[in-house]
């Protein structure tokens, strides 16, 4: 056997061939035979920039680079290796490391890269490299890559064992004569589709190391395990760059257009392969700009049809990976691509499969090992364009199972997809309307139910609340229209809960839209009335208006006064926000009247109270304290302790008005004594604590802090932006009034700077000028 160092020698063909007919080449010696040659410095050119990947460089150069330790002391025990103390930091050398990541997202780069580094350090005297093609239809056999391994390492074509276990056994023993002489190899196996495809080509001892690429986590192989994610958008951005300025230095596309840049990294899902396919497509079009290639592509009915430069393409590099999937673990990847929203739970996952838990939690497993999915905090998602590659599949099995139904003449009915979408919308809704019960409960209380309490329950809906919001829409594209009528009905309190006022808009909006298209005049009705409180919620108070009073027209046309008081009631809100208070006060008067002859007490207490209010703005404080008063009584009477501490401050504000400052902090009191009971909505315990802590003019400074502390609090678990901000105003003025300068500073600065981010711009006006004060 000949060694040679880094170098590499031409292989060479049999000398003298000759041949008679259709007969076998017959080899003749015309010379004597030559030592083979050997193949040891076989490494692909790395490429020339590696953008984003110090971190993950580190990980497998630290693994690679010989280990100069004394070694441990070995511990000798019947079936085992050496055993190190548990408590040892020392981090044990490995012989493999093992790179893994979804197709395209440049694990061959990263380990071309370190084997060159690697190379360069004087870590190895020589490299063997092989691609296994593990993922296309004739993939290298074990026994092959010995061959080509053997071949390079000088053994003879005539002293080849047939068996691949013996040409394993060969392998492993030049490798180690190589090793006594002093030589050290990187071996490189790139593109494995299992762990058997590479055990064979392992050496017997850590004197050599290998370094292996797969789409798979290999966990068997006893190696240091690398997962390779996508890049981070600068540098995805920066792999740009460099591709078009290393094409032609005097591109300046990219940097003239940054943002543009930053979209088109984006609408690439950050993933290499389809950035380096985009610079390519760049580059064959001088005359295309960066905005015009990423709108091609947000634009596109097929992201993966564009991106494709006529040499590499994303769609048949996925395609690879999915090859390999057993039909059962193929079904259910498609049918996540169904899934409304970005990420999924394993319960979900086994409603949409009609599967049970175990065998869906095992084939998520394996999708997971294959980088098709991943797996963060037990929640299952799919990069942006292997979703998009799911969803052209599902479509495609979709249309074939339609196409063979009509074919064959089957009667109708919902196809498998529509069906398992169907089951996976049920599931959110039923278990959206189980966990929405426990918001009308005090907080701790235990229910009945699939929630043990209203913590657990928020728990759910604040995990769910994107693939609950999208569900609406998925529900409304495949004509389920129970469902996007319904949800939005069933997420309304969780939605003003949290403050997601523009996904109660967009859900609501598409329940209007529904309700009316089916006839369904009532649901259509509730929906509308819905969305007005929504559009008062997000300030667009004159839409409220119109909206209120289409709802409040289409319950009358159904004969429905009950809720068509209840539209008034939010039309007189619409109307006194957008500073009509004399109407509203008309509109109050109308819903109060309604309301008494249907005998619901509980919105006769909501109208009064807000009817307290409009007295107020037009100064008729008689009228204001008597309806407060009898809005607070009902709310006692009913039992609904929140709703009684907004009638109490609303009754506090009417009495301060009218110069009665004892009784109304003493309504104050009341109030936040019935906060505190009453477990119901945070914005509600907010609004109340800072209303009484601005009436009650006896608290001192330290007292008011505390309450306001508690107001934010209950802002940030509410979600309410807004609220919050006033807060931190609010306890500026606290922190004036307790002589810390440095604390009324700090917060001031923080509510001018989220007013502003709110777009209340005179009301940061406000704040900056009294900062202003405060600094002179």
């Amino acid at each position: 056997m000949a060694a040679s160092g880094l170098r590499s020698v031409a292989a060479a063909g049999n000398i003298g061939a000759v041949t008679t007919g259709d007969e076998s080449p017959l080899t003749v010696n015309v010379y004597p035979p030559a030592p083979a040659p050997t193949a040891l410095a076989s490494l692909p050119a790395a490429p020339s920039q590696l953008s984003g990947r110090d971190t993950e460089m580190e990980q497998v150069l630290s693994a690679l680079q010989p280990h100069t330790g004394a070694p441990r002391q070995a511990v000798d025990r019947p079936g085992a290796g050496t055993v190190a103390s548990a408590a040892d930091d020392v981090v044990p050398p490995v012989l493999v490391t093992s790179v893994a990541g979804l197709a395209g997202v440049g694990k061959t780069a990263l380990a071309l890269t370190c084997g060159h580094a690697a190379a360069e350090a004087g870590w190895f005297t020589g490299s063997l490299f092989i691609d296994l093609h593990g993922y296309d239809e004739s993939p290298v056999q074990p026994g092959q890559a010995l061959e080509a391994f053997l071949r390079a390492l000088g053994v003879n074509p005539t002293d080849m064992p047939a068996a691949a276990e013996e040409r394993a056994a060969l392998y492993r023993s030049a490798l180690e004569d190589m090793a006594d002489q002093g030589q050290r190899l990187l071996i490189v196996a790139d593109n494995a589709a299992s762990a058997d495809q590479v055990r064979l080509l392992l050496p017997g001892s850590r004197r050599h190391q290998v370094l292996i690429t797969s789409r798979h986590t290999l966990p068997t192989l006893n190696a240091r395990l690398v997962d390779l994610a996508v890049l981070s958008p600068v540098a995805a951005a920066a792999l740009l760059r460099h591709a078009l300025h290393r094409a032609n230095p005097a591109d300046r596309r990219v940097l003239d257009a940054v943002e543009d840049v930053e979209e088109l990294a984006g609408l690439c899902g950050y993933l290499p392969l389809a950035l380096h396919i985009s610079a390519a497509l760049l580059i064959l079009e001088p005359d295309q700009t960066v905005a015009e290639l990423a709108a091609e592509l947000a634009t596109a009915r097929s992201r993966l049809s564009l991106l494709d430069d006529g040499e590499r393409a994303v769609r048949a590099s996925f395609d690879l990976s999915y090859r390999r999937l057993p039909a059962d673990h193929a079904e259910l990847f498609r049918l996540l691509a169904l899934n409304p929203g970005p990420d999924i739970g394993l319960e979900a996952v086994a409603v949409l499969a009609a599967r049970p838990l175990p065998a869906v939690r095992t084939m998520l497993r394996a999708l997971g090992q294959a980088h098709l999915l991943e797996c963060v905090n037990r929640r299952w998602s799919m990069h942006d364009l292997v979703r998009d590659y799911a969803t052209e599949l599902a479509d495609d099995t979709q249309q074939a199972a339609v196409n063979s139904a009509g074919e064959e003449g089957t009667p109708g009915g919902a196809a498998p997809h529509v069906q398992a979408c169907s089951r996976l919308l049920e599931h959110y809704a039923t278990t959206a309307r189980a966990a929405s019960a426990h918001l009308t409960m005090r907080a701790h209380s235990a229910a009945v139910g699939a929630f043990a309490d209203q913590d657990e329950a928020l728990a759910w809906l604040d995990t769910e609340r994107v693939n609950l919001t999208a569900s609406v829409a998925a529900a409304a594209a495949i004509r389920h229209h129970d469902i996007a009528v319904q949800l939005p009905v069933i997420l309304y309190d969780y939605l003003i809960w949290r403050g997601y006022i523009d996904d109660l808009i967009a859900v609501t909006t598409i329940a209007c839209d529904i309700a009316h298209q089916t006839g369904a005049l009532a649901a259509e009705a509730g929906a509308w009335n819905n969305l007005g409180i929504a559009l008062i919620e997000a300030s667009r108070y004159e839409e409220a208006v119109l909206t209120h009073r289409r709802a409040a027209d289409l319950f009358g046309s159904v004969d429905d006064h009950n809720s068509r008081g209840k539209a008034l009631n939010g039309l007189g809100s619409a109307l006194g926000y957008s500073g009509n208070p004399t109407d509203a006060l008309q509109t109050y008067q109308q819903a109060l009247t309604i309301q008494r002859e249907c005998g619901d007490l509980q919105e006769q207490a909501a109208v009064l109270n807000n009817l307290s209010l409009s007295h107020q703005e037009l100064k008729n404080v008689e009228a204001a304290c008597a309806a407060a008063e009898e809005a607070a009584s009902l709310f006692r009477q009913l039992g609904d302790t929140t709703n009684e501490a907004k009638a109490l401050c609303t009754s506090a504000l009417a009495l301060q008005a009218s110069g009665q400052h004892n009784e109304a902090q003493a309504l104050c009191e009341r109030a936040i004594e019935s906060t505190r009971r009453a477990g119901g909505n945070p914005r509600d315990e907010a609004a109340v604590l800072m209303t009484c802590t601005e009436l009650l003019t006896d608290l001192t400074p330290q007292q008011k802090i505390t309450y306001l502390l508690q107001a934010q609090a209950a802002c940030a678990r509410a979600n309410a932006h807004d609220l919050y901000a006033h807060t931190f105003a609010a306890l500026g003025m606290a922190w004036i009034n307790a002589g810390d300068w440095d604390q009324a500073t700090t917060h001031l600065t923080r509510a001018a700077t989220m007013l502003d981010d709110l777009g209340l711009a005179s009301e940061a006006a406000d704040v900056r000028n009294l900062l202003a004060l405060l600094q002179a």
